[in-house]
């Protein structure tokens, strides 16, 4: 993750002998590394300048095989935490990332989701609100036709399906622009999709069922790809990590090598680090201030944190109701820590927030290269 001039690095699974040796490398570059000390493979983290990142990996060319493919990675990460992508492919369209944040509104067709269960069940309504978060400035909607909340127990495909086809259909020829379709099931990915949605939004990052990276792969559609420990009826029972970070990099690296295997493009897709699925308070702020880290994997970041139980934690605002200022703070921080995809309830709240941080982001770019 980056750090001024400077970049943090860790690598895993090392032997101690090519601890050791990358070790060396690393302080003859001018830079520090620390080895873990416990039993089994080891663990290095580095603090190394764009110099010493150079200069170590014209060292790492050098050696023995494993050292450059070591190398290439370093490198590819260190390329990716400065240099984020700048677009998301779809079917019909390229979606542009970088400059203006993207508003993913969130659309929950469902009885039972925790902020607006039962609000835009009717699919008349849902349509409406389709159509009123576009205007006030979203550029993509997100569909949810089963709750995905802690203790929840899920719906069957054709239930979803129930659910979110006459609105897709609906929609079609009147929304401008892209839908996304929260589900898990390759067969509700199948139909969704065939019905005009252009992005699976996978809550499991292909844990449940592989297989949904090969429909997103023959439609061409883009693929959100979230972390989640457990499943949803269980995940808050006490979450727990030996590294937090570092097994949510793990989990979504895993992941997006599967879509890759399955066919889907590179940059068609998109990684969430899971706000509030197997997750406590504590981890979901760690995660959200050290969010940057993400970007190493080479991917658009989506955050959804809004109306989430771990902001009454800050505010004492147990309603989600009430959670509105604490939404709009967690976009904010996420969005100056590198997120490219902002998934909320509040649209027109969180565009206008948006467009102020831009702003003040962009005017200290703009100084910085003075």
């Amino acid at each position: 993750m980056p750090d001024g001039d400077w970049t943090w690095l860790r690598l895993e699974g090392l032997s101690f002998a090519l601890a050791r040796t990358l070790s060396g490398a690393i302080g003859d570059s001018g830079s520090k590394a620390m080895v873990s000390t416990a039993a089994g493979p080891k663990i290095l983290a580095v603090r190394i300048s764009g110099d010493g990142l150079r200069h170590l990996h014209t060292r790492l060319h050098r050696g023995a095989p494993a050292r450059p493919e070591i190398g290439r990675q370093i490198g590819a990460a260190h390329r990716s935490l400065h240099h984020p992508p700048r677009e998301l492919l779809l079917p019909k369209r390229r979606i542009r990332l970088g400059g203006r944040t993207l508003i993913l509104g969130i659309l929950n067709v469902t009885p039972d989701s925790f902020y607006d269960g039962g609000r835009w069940d009717d699919p008349a309504r849902a349509v409406e609100r389709a159509l009123q978060m576009a205007e006030e400035g979203a550029g993509m909607v997100d569909i949810g036709g089963e709750s995905t909340r802690p203790g929840s127990r899920g719906v069957t495909a054709r239930e979803e399906l129930r659910r979110i086809l006459p609105i897709l259909r609906a929609l079609q020829g009147r929304l401008r622009i892209p839908i996304s379709v929260d589900t898990t099931k390759p067969a509700v990915a199948a139909a969704a999709l065939e019905a005009g949605a252009e992005v699976i939004n996978d809550i499991s990052g292909l844990s449940f069922h592989p297989r949904l990276a090969a429909v997103a792969a023959r439609h061409g559609a883009g693929l959100i790809l979230s972390h989640l420990q457990g499943r949803p009826l269980s995940m808050q029972r006490r979450p727990r990590y030996r590294h937090l970070l570092p097994e949510v990099l793990s989990f979504l690296r895993r992941a997006s090598r599967r879509a890759l295997r399955a066919g889907v493009r590179s940059g068609s897709i998109a990684i969430d680090p899971g706000i509030g699925f197997g997750k406590t308070a504590e981890h979901n702020l760690l995660l959200l201030s050290h969010l940057r880290a993400l970007r190493a994997l080479g991917y658009p970041i989506l955050v959804g944190a809004s109306r989430k139980s771990f902001l009454s934690r800050t505010r004492n605002d147990y309603c989600p109701g009430d959670r509105l200022e604490g939404s709009l703070g967690a976009a904010a921080v996420v969005l100056w820590n590198g997120a490219s995809i902002l998934r909320v309830h509040d649209v027109a709240a969180t565009v206008r927030m948006a467009r102020s941080v831009e702003a003040v982001r962009d005017a200290g770019a703009g100084s910085r290269k003075e």
